[in-house]
């Protein structure tokens, strides 16, 4: 399974048509209601400096997109290559400011943070499905370099890039930090463990930053999103524009967890509602002759 077929199995089973071959992780999703809000912290994009990782496509361009609809004053977009920063500029000559950024590179994470010392808003979006074989696996891999490769850039960078942000908001009045998760923070797909290992991990790490920032006017937000058309997911879901919008609307509130995407909700519910079923079925689905 490579891993448009990963993120393709999440946006099919959360918008209920088929479950994905999954495993629980230990990270179970909040039950609905609002008791995660901080409305006090609630940030508007009106006005807002953003920078988003991995913008050039997806979810990502969804966020600058909807930022720019939203009346945000400046958008820093990133991609990991130069070549892909004249599309991005060329959304709004006057408020995107493109900047190449890997965010696995610290001497990019370090120039980013200098170039972007106005912002008052990071959306950490970049990150990576895994390979596309038995490497993203744990026992069935020759090695764990996926595993680490993929929990490098969906937690750790992430991690650093809130560090170094953190200050800045801070410096800036405040203001908002939001972590693109995942529903396979929730469950673990076993053909690509590693994906849902590092949402697992970032979903914590997230966590630790909101309580560390708890009394700084900084809202720390985990986005859980599912059943988005990306060229990953098989372009099957909500659009990422739509999306975007979304995630936006809950950040005005002050919501520190954020489920998003077409069947989301759905699926947060179905592992609520009873998960050591859940995870026999996931489990013989993984032994299931298509699996």
């Amino acid at each position: 399974m490579n891993r448009r077929d990963v993120l393709q199995g999440l946006s099919i089973a959360a918008a209920g048509a088929i479950s994905a071959p999954s495993v629980l992780a230990q990270v179970v999703p909040a039950p609905a209601g609002r008791s995660g809000r901080q409305s006090q912290k609630g940030m508007s994009a009106r006005d807002a400096v953003v920078l988003v990782t991995g913008s050039n496509r997806g979810i990502g361009l969804g966020f600058v997109k909807a930022l720019l609809e939203r009346g945000a004053a400046r958008v820093y977009a990133t991609a990991r290559r130069e070549k892909d920063l004249p599309a991005l500029r060329a959304i709004d000559p006057e408020r995107v400011r493109p900047l190449v950024l890997d965010i696995n590179e610290p001497d990019q994470r370090a120039a980013a943070a200098t170039a972007a010392s106005d912002v008052n808003w990071l959306i950490n979006n970049a990150g990576v499905a895994g390979s596309r074989d038995e490497r993203s696996r744990i026992l069935a891999a020759p090695d764990l370099e996926d595993a680490k490769w993929v929990m490098q850039t969906n937690c750790w960078s992430p991690a650093e890039l809130c560090r170094l942000f953190a200050p800045v908001i801070k410096a800036n009045g405040g203001g908002a930090i939001s972590n693109v998760l995942s529903v396979g923070a929730w469950f673990c797909v076993p053909s690509a463990t590693s994906y849902s290992m590092s949402k697992a991990a970032a979903a914590m790490m997230t966590a630790g930053v909101r309580a560390e920032l708890d009394r700084d006017p900084i809202l720390v937000s985990g986005i859980y999103t599912a059943g988005v058309a990306t060229r990953m997911s098989g372009e099957q879901g909500m659009d990422p524009l739509v999306h975007g919008h979304q995630v936006l609307d809950a950040v005005a509130l002050g919501e520190t967890e954020i489920i998003a995407g077409t069947g989301a909700e759905r699926l947060r519910d179905e592992v609520r509602s009873d998960p050591k079923a859940v995870e026999r079925e996931r489990i013989e689905r993984l032994y299931a002759p298509d699996a």
